[in-house]
């Protein structure tokens, strides 16, 4: 046998002997509020009376005790309490504590929390503690995934607790067992053949032979105390403290940070294992049979208790049951007397003279209060023959009266002790009013509050331990899986390499990492979710009766309490027609989804802008062909009217490439372009009229050399003089500002190239009401070039 079992049996037997009294109460206490055997005579007392001479006498249990048990179990089954993480650092995040939050919830759903809760303040109640048990899981072996789990022990004398604990969560335990019994079978199939089946605890060390006898393996945590070394360091201008293994991790991942100093102190490393009394087991299939680190600063075994108190620097705790033990046990006495009392009085109506019986009379009157007779035998003389008087029937030394008055002392001493009267259960009473019956039931809870007081006190010990176990478990990205209020069932990203943010928004979903910043539990208590919801629904419902014109805004919220099929549909078409406020707070901006009728209004407001823009694009185009059109007419006067046309042209181009450059499709930019080379090709020149020969300065046509010599021309009427300076500049200037309209009009031409080439989307338009594709829109994509915006 190894040092560590000789070690840890000689601290199991020397805790056995601390808790050796409490151990034998709780045992007492067990087998008194057994709520299927409850034994609640003394031994002596109840040895008497079934070997009383005269016959065995009723040794009756009318067990009270069970119902005020029950009724304190009862109050957290009507108001479970409920883990929930608090950011207490700057560190830490609000959503990332609502992330975890959703995650306790789900360790609880998935732990079945709520009953072992119950459990274990029903043990509290009976015989003063109960415990609440918090282990690793896996949720995937061959990934070596694992989250904490709860659970609890319905026997406390398989749990062998550290009896110099004295803290209400056991928070500061160092030491604690936890007894499992193995039949042989069930030993070697979970730990093979060459396991030895000596049980934990056994001084003789012994093996168990016996096939009824059962094997206690022990589950044992322990705290150990090691040496560690902090580095106080500087990052981001916070001085911050790190462990070695911190630092190295920092020093890997490249993150800067100043060493300003370091200093040693001794830490507190809970051990966990399991070991029968010959060597160690292993906790699992594919785990090693030593001790590993159990992933929290606290041995798993929180406990549970009732009515606590301490003597002599040590803790000591009962429960309901040892409270009521005397007048539980007066109240069986005299209701098992009035019991006897009415079925084995005599009944014997007659008396007889035992000359006419000729037998023996003794036994008769033995038995005369346990056997029913017709009569009873006397003798009717003496010696000497006198006749003697037949004796009287008397009642017995106690009367029925006095029995009755006995046992409604004792039922009211029963409630005195533990401070709950039968109006508390549920029981008519004085009180008629509500508030009276609310003050009278406050009161019984208010007896009786230490209880779910110091179940939230271990349940937030529960919490602390879970949350330790969280980054220690979950080193690696990984998605798990969490619970809403209302029982939905979600999933967050858990990212403990995540730089040093708590939270972060991604593409994939909301991601947080619970190694930054530091957070704290609390436990709250109150109605479930369900009860919640009812009670909703009833407030609801009154509001709407007391109040009919405040039903357009609280029937939305009302149908959402509702348990009913298509209650959510029902719930949507009421805030659809709830005033215009209601359905802002309902639906507010950026949470509601779009409906039908508001996708049909931006499909509506899309058309008329469509064609507002079509309409446009018309009337740019026939202000061009108006702009052409005066340009043909106006060109004697070439001087400001061909500017004013070339200004025209020019802005009602641009207009139109404007306004058709969103929806402009190749052929149109085709017809574009073939219509100004068809114009630039017949565009005459500014310095001729219309049908106006070019081929020589004569009036007729003639050719220059076949003029007479000498001969001049003879002006034209209108016509301005060859040698005119004046005329010479403005024909200069208007052809110069010719070759600047042609210049801006292949401008225009690229761009138009261009703008045909550029890439474009596609944006289907579908039918409002059938979700059929009427027509698609081409469309320019923001990579076209800037001009062609």
């Amino acid at each position: 046998m190894s040092d560590q079992i000789s070690e840890a049996q000689e601290r199991y037997l020397d805790a056995i002997k601390a808790l050796r009294d409490q151990r034998q109460q709780i045992t007492e206490d067990q087998a008194f509020t057994d709520p299927a055997n409850p034994d609640q005579w003394d031994a002596i007392v109840k040895r008497q009376r079934e070997t009383d001479p005269g016959g065995a006498r009723p040794c009756l249990v009318f067990d009270q005790c069970g119902q005020y048990i029950s009724n304190v179990a009862g109050q957290i089954e009507q108001r479970p309490p409920s883990l929930h993480a608090l950011p207490v650092d700057g560190g830490a995040d609000k959503k990332a504590a609502e992330s975890l939050d959703g995650y306790y919830r789900y360790i609880e759903y998935a732990s079945r929390a709520q009953s072992h809760y119950a459990r274990a303040l029903t043990s509290a109640a009976r015989v003063g503690v109960g415990y609440l048990i918090v282990r690793p899981s896996y949720v995937n072996r061959a990934l070596n995934w694992q989250e904490p789990r709860i659970s609890s022990e319905g026997d406390p004398m398989r749990v062998v607790f550290d009896p110099w604990s004295v803290e209400l969560d056991g928070s500061d335990a160092d030491i604690g067992w936890l007894l499992h019994p193995y039949s042989q079978r069930q030993f070697k199939a979970e730990f093979g053949d060459k396991a030895e089946m000596v049980s934990f605890g056994s001084e003789e060390r012994q093996t168990v032979r016996n096939e009824r006898e059962s094997i206690l393996v022990a589950e044992q945590w322990r705290c150990d105390y090691q040496d560690q070394k902090w580095i106080i360091a500087l990052i981001n201008g916070d001085e911050v403290a790190l462990s070695e293994e911190d630092a190295a991790l920092k020093q890997q991942r490249g993150e800067p940070f100043d060493v300003r100093g370091a200093y040693t102190e001794r830490v507190k490393v809970v051990k966990w294992c399991r070991m029968s009394g010959a060597e160690m087991l292993s906790k699992g299939p594919g785990q090693d049979a030593d001790e590993t680190i159990y992933p929290a600063d606290a041995i798993g075994l929180v406990p549970v208790y009732g009515y606590v108190g301490w003597s002599n620097g040590r803790m000591t705790y009962c429960g309901i049951g040892r409270r009521a033990m005397h007048a539980q046990r007066s109240y069986n006495y005299h209701m098992s007397e009035i019991q006897a009392y009415v079925a084995t009085a005599p009944k014997a109506p007659w008396m007889i003279d035992v000359r006419a019986l000729n037998g023996q009379t003794g036994p008769i009157w033995d038995r005369a209060n346990v056997d029913t007779r017709a009569y009873l035998p006397y003798v009717g003389v003496d010696d000497n023959g006198n006749p003697i008087a037949p004796p009287q029937r008397t009642s017995p030394s106690v009367n029925l009266q006095n029995l009755m008055a006995g046992a409604e002392r004792a039922l009211q001493d029963i409630q005195a002790s533990i401070g709950m009267y039968q109006a508390n259960l549920g029981a008519p009473s004085n009180e008629t009013s509500g508030v009276a019956i609310d003050s009278r039931k406050q009161q019984g809870e208010a007896s009786t509050a230490h209880f779910p007081a110091n179940l939230a006190a271990s349940i937030s010990q529960v919490g602390k331990l879970c949350m330790q176990m969280v980054p220690r478990l979950i080193d690696t990205r990984r998605q798990i899986r969490i619970l809403g209020i209302d029982g939905t069932m979600g999933q967050v990203t858990v990212d403990p390499e995540m730089s040093d943010q708590a939270v972060a928004e991604t593409p994939q979903g909301l991601v947080i990492n619970p190694n930054v910043g530091t957070y704290d539990v609390r436990v709250a208590v109150g109605a479930s979710f369900a009860t919640q919801r009812t009670q909703a629904q009833a407030a609801f419902t009154e509001i709407m009766r007391a109040s009919p014109n405040l039903t357009p805004a609280i029937a939305p919220l009302w149908a959402q309490t509702l348990d009913v099929p298509h209650a959510d549909k029902l719930a949507q078409v009421l805030t659809a027609v709830a005033p215009p406020e209601v359905k802002a707070v309902l639906s507010p901006e950026g949470d509601d989804k779009p409906t039908t009728s508001d996708l049909q209004a931006k499909v509506q407001q899309l058309s008329q802008a469509l064609q507002a823009a079509i309409q446009e694009a018309h009337q740019a185009q026939q202000d061009a062909d108006e702009a052409h059109q005066q340009a043909l007419e106006a060109k004697s006067n070439a001087d400001a009217r061909e500017d004013e046309v070339a200004i025209k042209a020019y802005d009602s181009l641009t207009k139109r490439l404007q306004v058709l450059g969103a929806t402009i499709t190749p052929e149109q930019v085709q017809g574009i372009v073939q219509q100004m080379l068809a114009e630039m090709v017949a565009q005459p020149s500014p310095t001729e009229e219309p049908g106006e020969a070019v081929e020589g300065p004569g009036m007729d046509g003639t050719p220059a050399h076949e003029m007479a010599e000498g001969e001049q021309p003879e002006p034209m009427e209108g016509a301005m003089p060859q040698e005119d300076p004046q005329h010479e500049a403005a024909e200069m200037q208007a052809i110069q500002q010719v070759a600047e309209g042609q210049q801006q009009l292949a401008q225009m031409l690229a761009q138009l190239i261009t703008l045909e080439q550029a890439e474009r989307e596609r944006i289907p338009v579908r039918d409002a009401k059938t979700g059929d594709i009427t027509k698609v829109i081409d469309r320019l994509v923001r990579s076209a070039p800037e001009t062609m915006q």
